[in-house]
């Protein structure tokens, strides 16, 4: 017979071992919420590309493509780093009326600093000289667009914090086929400019469906109930001075690492000056970044475990290795696979038009594989160890590397020497944050 000390024993075993069954189910079964919604929504991005392409011709898809990297120049900068402070304090938040105060504050403050950011972008538009010929009435027109885009980014890294994946799910997907629906009737209606027009009456459309529909916490007037059925205003104190020390630390680090993925087509419309171009470029971007929302899913979902277990290095050390692991094989057949199928994928996709596009496709999604196995692992998990300031500075430096590299090579060898250049900072990225992030985890664990 056992005794109770054995009992004991066995009975505080069984409780762990649920406890780690149940972690897995809910990790396995937030990831195929997020992973699904993920694949859907860029799906559904991936297709309205095709057919923005399709209907806007190459010259107004040109100048759209121009515009739109000019917009997401200042995005980068998106809400002072409201979204990113979001997820990092809401995931460690202690109950949920801390998380409330944090979604409202950083609301608040995204509000103000993105109609800074709309006022520069129209400032730009009017007095900078702009390469493209018609490109400036479509990019003050395009110029409030960051005020639209910060809901969707912070209300998203809420639902990833507090672990609502299925609610995540259904956000998501909502917001990317109302867009795709509604800038296709506008190009119908009026071409670019009806593109844009329905992008505005997207972002009305979709702050209502949240709030009313879905029940998304209203940041204008939150008043969670009490136990008597009265409400009241959050007053949770919160730390806002270490908020936006992380914010910016993290918004700038961020920015300048995916400065990657637009510096190239913002150098090559200065360069070469010539919309045709710009698109066929852009037209090689389409798929190989797109696909970059798989390593972003499986990064973001973790974002949470890593965050709350910093002070575990041993467990995050595991966690990144097999995370890289899995992203190795996959990323790694993947772009195999685009590269084989390069020809036939673009003309098929996009027309006989863009078979200028093949090669740097070819590079670009070999590309793929540095970045979903490396780089884009390895820079979250620096991030969700409060690395902030530290990866900043490393981004910083790769930027600044990035910016000579392709002015050298696109003004040598065009848009193949813009994709080549992309490779080239990915592989550098990566190896420098294998090696910070390998110091940290085994040198000081």
């Amino acid at each position: 017979m056992f005794g109770r000390k054995a009992l004991r024993q066995i009975f505080i075993h069984y409780q762990a071992f649920q406890r780690k069954v149940f972690q897995h189910t809910v990790f396995r079964l937030g990831f195929i919420h997020v992973f699904v919604a993920s694949i859907i929504s860029q799906l559904v991005a991936f297709s309205g590309s095709i057919i923005y392409v399709r209907m806007m011709g190459q010259h107004q898809f040109g100048l759209y493509a121009f515009a739109y990297t000019v917009i997401s120049f200042f995005l980068l900068l998106n809400g002072f780093g409201a979204a990113s402070g979001v997820l990092q304090f809401v995931s460690r938040s202690k109950n949920h009326e801390e998380s409330l105060a944090y979604l409202k504050y950083a609301m608040h403050l995204g509000i103000v600093f993105n109609c800074v950011l709309s006022a520069g972008i129209f400032l730009y538009a009017l007095f900078i000289p702009l390469p493209l010929s018609g490109v400036k009435p479509v990019l003050c027109l395009m110029a409030f667009f960051p005020i639209g885009r910060l809901y969707i980014d912070v209300y998203q890294a809420y639902l990833r914090a507090v672990g609502q994946n299925h609610l995540l799910a259904k956000f998501s997907i909502s917001v990317n086929l109302m867009l795709l629906v509604s800038n296709v009737i506008g190009i119908y209606c009026a071409g670019l400019t009806g593109f844009i027009i329905a992008t505005y009456v997207s972002y009305i459309v979709m702050f209502c469906l949240s709030v009313f529909v879905y029940k998304l916490p209203n940041v204008f007037k939150i008043k969670p109930a009490l136990g008597n059925g009265q409400a009241h205003i959050i007053r949770q104190k919160i730390n806002k001075k270490e908020f936006v020390g992380y914010s910016v630390y993290i918004t700038v680090g961020n920015a300048f690492s995916q400065l990657l993925f637009i510096l190239d087509i913002i150098i090559l419309g200065y360069i070469v000056k010539d919309a045709a171009v710009v698109a066929k470029y852009k037209v090689a971007t389409v798929i190989p970044f797109a696909i970059n929302f798989i390593p972003g899913i499986v990064s973001t979902l973790c974002y949470p475990y890593f965050a709350k277990n910093a002070n575990n290095l041993h467990y995050v050390k595991e966690l990144k290795q097999r995370l890289q692991k899995i992203m190795f094989g996959f990323s790694l057949s993947l772009s195999i696979l685009l590269i084989v199928l390069a020809k036939p994928i673009i003309t098929i996709i996009f027309g006989d038009t863009y078979q200028d596009s093949v090669v740097p496709f070819q590079i670009l999604s070999f590309g793929f594989w540095i970045l979903a196995t490396f780089r884009n692992i390895n820079g979250n998990v620096l991030a969700s160890l409060g690395k902030a300031k530290l990866s900043m500075w490393l981004n910083v430096g790769i930027v600044v590397i990035n910016v000579l590299l392709t002015v050298i090579l696109v003004n040598y060898f065009g848009i193949i020497g813009a994709a080549v250049g992309v490779v080239l900072i990915y592989t550098l990225s990566s190896v420098i944050a294998s090696l910070v992030l390998r110091r940290i985890l085994y040198i000081k664990e």
